[in-house]
């Protein structure tokens, strides 16, 4: 019999728990990649409603004694609109805003959060700081007339609890 592997968090569930943490956000409203614009049954996807917040690591590095990561998160904040070839900029840009405002709020505070993909719970893990390493911008040229504003953010974080044996 097989033991099961150990379910370790990364840099991406981590910022996609704490962007998901902001008031406003929910766990639905972030991701890896962008999901479809529609439904499987051709209604609209529910995140056209409220925006859709993209993470992917883009540099950062390990603490070399201990099991901290501070990795460079590339942000993109989306938001569309089915049928319209007018891109809510202001519906983006305030997305961005508000991952802006909760870095200002947040920076020096430990964030505790409950990384969840799939429905698989993996571990709490700590934020400990998080900070915008560029402002928001304009991204243009995305297919579908999307709006999407992007900046990279430096997060601090740990598994809580986390012993290195």
């Amino acid at each position: 019999m097989t033991t099961p592997m150990q379910l370790l968090n990364n840099d991406e569930l981590v910022a996609c728990a704490w962007i998901a943490s902001i008031a406003g956000f929910t766990p639905a409203m972030t991701g890896t990649q962008l999901p479809p614009d529609a439904d499987p049954d051709d209604s609209p996807a529910v995140w056209l409603q409220t925006g859709f917040v993209t993470v992917a690591v883009v540099g950062g590095g390990l603490d070399d004694l201990l099991p901290v990561h501070r990795p460079v998160m590339e942000v993109k904040c989306w938001a569309a609109i089915p049928g319209s070839d007018q891109p809510p900029w202001m519906m983006a840009r305030n997305l961005a805003a508000l991952i802006e405002r909760a870095c200002w709020d947040r920076r020096r505070t430990s964030r505790p959060l409950t990384p969840i993909l799939n429905g698989i719970t993996y571990p709490p893990a700590v934020v400990r700081s998080a900070y915008m390493a560029q402002v928001f911008r304009r991204s243009y040229g995305d297919a579908g007339d999307y709006a999407c504003y992007q900046a990279d953010m430096v997060l601090d974080w740990v598994t809580a609890g986390d012993r290195i044996p």
